[in-house]
């Protein structure tokens, strides 16, 4: 669980998706966080909102990884969940990309470990 993270910067390949001088980074969980913390949960809560925070850290601290100075650079951010992506992108229990486990597959490559 959360042992992986995808993190690819669209801006690079293409301009129009951000403004002139800035650029968008993506960063999420390949399909490995647990539908089952999410499940029944009203996304207009304080529960669910402390929840997204919580899990968002790790996401946060694989991009410093790369990026340190990443939380007092970004000026908008958005963090989604297994919800969000049920409901706006019509995935089966939230479901998001190739599920990639560390040290069990790769990306691009899901049945190569390196």
């Amino acid at each position: 669980e959360q042992n992986s993270a995808l993190i690819s910067i669209p801006s690079v390949h293409d301009s129009t998706v951000a403004p002139a001088g800035r650029a968008v980074l993506h960063c999420y969980t390949p399909a490995t966080e647990p539908y089952a913390l999410w499940e029944g949960m009203d996304q207009r809560s304080s529960v669910y909102q402390a929840r997204k925070e919580e899990r968002a850290q790790f996401l946060w601290e694989a991009i410093e990884r790369v990026i340190p100075d990443i939380r007092e650079r970004a000026t908008v951010t958005r963090v989604g969940t297994p919800l969000t992506h049920e409901r706006f992108l019509r995935r089966h229990r939230g479901t998001y990309g190739p599920a990639i486990v560390a040290g069990k597959q790769s990306f691009p490559f899901p049945n190569h470990v390196p």
